[in-house]
């Protein structure tokens, strides 16, 4: 696929999920339109290299669009790929949506049962 069609795709799925998102459509639609930004900024970011201005500016995009999908895992792993090639800059965005990321994934309620509070028999 061409960067031309690419451009085009990413411009239309951008425009879907804003579109989705405005008549209220469930969440799930929504996160699904998201990540679907994310992967054509993703095929966008392996076809230009980061010191290119929309190189970055497709990594940008497909990590915050991961992160609108709320998919923290996949935030991570992109910007893991990009950090390599990212300038200073371009580093300090991608750390900070990781950060943002890592800010909204929800507190896991964990309770420990001290030992002495339990029993095993045995059998």
């Amino acid at each position: 696929m061409s960067l031309d069609d690419l451009y085009q795709r990413v411009s239309a799925a951008i425009l879907n999920a804003d579109r989705l998102e405005d008549e209220g459509a469930s969440r799930t639609k929504v996160r699904f339109a998201k990540l679907s930004v994310s992967f054509l900024e993703q095929e966008i970011a392996e076809l230009l290299p980061a010191s290119d201005p929309e190189g970055a500016i497709a990594r940008r995009g497909a990590v915050r669009a991961a992160l609108e999908a709320g998919v923290h895992a996949r935030v991570r792993e992109l910007v893991e790929s990009y950090l390599d090639e990212a300038d200073a800059e371009l580093a300090a965005e991608l750390n900070a949506l990781v950060a943002q990321a890592d800010d909204e994934l929800p507190a896991r309620d964990v309770r420990v049962v001290p030992a002495a509070t339990y029993q095993i028999h045995a059998a």
